[in-house]
């Protein structure tokens, strides 16, 4: 199983947290990876989508930014996928309204490599946090494949938050490397 998760992934904007920047380059080297941008709207700032394309042209990996709510992809004409951060809830959404989770399920079955950052790493567990609520929620619409719901930033998140969770997580650190699921 090739998925990798982050906090940060390879958005430059965060320098300071760039510990597995190398370590995905190498993994993505030579391959035609697409960049899904959902777990943030539309409306909302996608600018780490384009960051992580820049940072994969810049090392002649070829790189493609698709919506899934706007555009057809076919998974079979790309090596990896890579899940850019935002809410994990908004992301699941749109996978399943585009009936695309038994196609990443095959994808990942097919040795397709996944780099789930923030939010895209959140979803690889069937339990994941709702983020976009006040009090904690636990969703139970994500993929099957972590045995703990996977808590990205963990190092970087107020008392508050982490006190309610549960303990069956995996805490990924802003400053860790990149994390394999097994």
């Amino acid at each position: 199983m090739n998925i990798y998760l982050t906090s940060y992934g390879i958005d430059t904007r965060h320098k300071e947290y760039m510990n597995c920047y190398q370590e995905i380059i190498k993994i993505l080297k030579n391959k035609k990876v697409i960049i899904i941008p959902n777990a943030r709207l539309i409306t909302q700032n996608r600018a780490t989508a384009i960051n992580v394309q820049n940072e994969l042209t810049i090392n002649n990996i070829k790189a493609q930014i698709i919506d899934i709510d706007t555009d057809n992809i076919n998974l079979n004409n790309y090596d990896a996928i890579y899940f850019t951060g935002g809410e994990p809830k908004i992301l699941m959404k749109s996978i399943y309204k585009n009936n695309l989770f038994d196609k990443i399920n095959n994808f990942i079955k097919n040795e397709g490599i996944i780099i789930g950052q923030s939010a895209g790493a959140m979803i690889f567990n069937k339990q994941y946090l709702d983020t976009t609520t006040e009090k904690l929620k636990i969703m139970n619409d994500g993929f099957n494949y972590g045995k703990k719901i996977i808590v990205p930033h963990f190092d970087h998140l107020p008392e508050e938050i982490i006190k309610p969770l549960p303990t069956n997580i995996l805490t990924i650190k802003d400053t860790e490397q990149l994390i394999k699921l097994d």
